[in-house]
C-alpha cells in the first residue's frame, strides 16, 4: 500500500518544478504589479505641447529621448540600471537610490537643459516628464494595477505564501498611500530608495534576501525587465518572467512550482 501511495505521489508531481519544495516566498518586482496609465501620464505634459513636440522632433515624447538627453549629466551614483531594456542615465540612478534629493536633481536637470542645444519645446516637454517622475505623488497618480494581478496576490496570500514587493522605486510612501489595501497583501517592501541599492546589482538581491530572512533557494523572483532576468539567473536565483499582457504565463509558471492558483 505504501508503495502504491508513493507511486501516486510521484505521478501527481511529475509536472511540477524540481524546486517545488524549496520555494516559500515570491518577490514581485514593482513593475510586475504596477504599470503606467499613459493617459494620466500625458496629462502632466499637455496635449498641445505633445503635438508641438511631435511637429519639432517627428515623433511624440518618448523614454529613449529623455534618457538620451540626460545621459551626459554628471551624477553621484555609479550603479547602472535599465528600464524597458534601455540603460538609464546615472542622474536617474541618483534619484532611484536616493543619492540626491529629487529637488536637487530637478534643479540640476533644469540648469543642464538651459544650456542644451535643443528646441524650447523639447526642453519644456522633457522637463515636464522629469517633474512628473520625480514628484512622488504625481508618479503614484499615474500608476494602475490590473484586477488579474490583484486577484493573484490575494489568492497567494490566502495560501499563506510570503509575498514581497521589490524593485527600483524612489519614494514608496506615495504609492502606499495611493494603494493602501494592496500593500496589506505584502509581508515586506524593499525598494531602491530605502536600500540605496539598485537592481540588478548583486548587492541588491543579497540585501533583500538577508532583510527578508529568506534563503536563496526559497525565493522566486517575478521580473519584467529582461536584463534583470538574465542577471538574476546568472546569480543563481529562481526567476519567472512576467508580462502584463500575458498574465496566464505567470499562472502556469506558478503552478509548475506547486502553487495552487
Amino acid at each position: 500500500m505504501k508503495k502504491l501511495i508513493l507511486l501516486f505521489s510521484i505521478l501527481a508531481g511529475s509536472n511540477t518544478h524540481p524546486a517545488l519544495k524549496k520555494i516559500s516566498a515570491l518577490f514581485f518586482d514593482v513593475e510586475s504589479i504596477f504599470r503606467t496609465n499613459s493617459m494620466r501620464a500625458s496629462s502632466y505634459i499637455g496635449k498641445i505641447d505633445s503635438l508641438r513636440y511631435l511637429s519639432a522632433v517627428g515623433h511624440l515624447p518618448c523614454q529613449s529621448d529623455l534618457f538620451k538627453q540626460l545621459k551626459p549629466i554628471k551624477a553621484i551614483s555609479t550603479q547602472v540600471t535599465y528600464n524597458n531594456n534601455l540603460e538609464m542615465p546615472l542622474i536617474l540612478s541618483d534619484w532611484l537610490s536616493a543619492a540626491q534629493s529629487s529637488q536637487k536633481i530637478k534643479d540640476t536637470i533644469q540648469k543642464y537643459f538651459a544650456n542644451k542645444n535643443i528646441s524650447e519645446i523639447e526642453k519644456k516637454v522633457l522637463f515636464a516628464i522629469v517633474c512628473m517622475m520625480l514628484t512622488a505623488k504625481h508618479l503614484a497618480d499615474t500608476q494602475e494595477v490590473s484586477e488579474k494581478i490583484e486577484s493573484l496576490l490575494a489568492k497567494l496570500k490566502h495560501l499563506k505564501v510570503k509575498l514581497f514587493l521589490v524593485g527600483n522605486w524612489a519614494h514608496i510612501g506615495s504609492l502606499k498611500a495611493e494603494f493602501t489595501n494592496l500593500f496589506k497583501l505584502f509581508d515586506g517592501v524593499f525598494v531602491s530608495g530605502d536600500l540605496k541599492l539598485l537592481k540588478p546589482t548583486l548587492d541588491y538581491y543579497t540585501t533583500v534576501l538577508t532583510n527578508s530572512n529568506i534563503e536563496t533557494d526559497q525565493a522566486l523572483w517575478i521580473e519584467t525587465e529582461q536584463k534583470f532576468i538574465t542577471r538574476a539567473k546568472n546569480y543563481g536565483l529562481h526567476v519567472a518572467h512576467y508580462h502584463h499582457d500575458h498574465h496566464d504565463d505567470l499562472i502556469k509558471t506558478l503552478k509548475s512550482y506547486g502553487f495552487l492558483v
